[in-house]
């Protein structure tokens, strides 16, 4: 098995000890960027590490911004 590195490329902190970030895997010895990232969701409640293909990530990024619409239009989010 290779050796792999997460490279995070994306952290959002919320409160203390709460935090989301989402990372590229590569291989550590020879820096190849595989087709997968790696999700980290840390907060009291629970602790989430999980790796996902891209093309899965897609379906969820998709999901996640049709119920953020569904929401904005029903007036349940605010947007200034």
């Amino acid at each position: 098995m290779k050796k792999q590195q997460t490279k995070w490329i994306w952290n959002q902190v919320y409160d203390q000890g709460t935090f989301l970030r989402v990372g590229w895997i590569h291989n550590k010895t020879e820096g190849v960027i595989l087709d997968k990232i790696r999700v980290q969701i840390n907060s009291l409640h629970c602790n989430l590490d999980f790796n996902m293909r891209l093309d899965e990530a897609a379906g969820l990024i998709a999901g996640v911004g049709k119920v953020i619409c569904k929401q904005i239009l029903a007036n349940r989010i605010s947007v200034n």
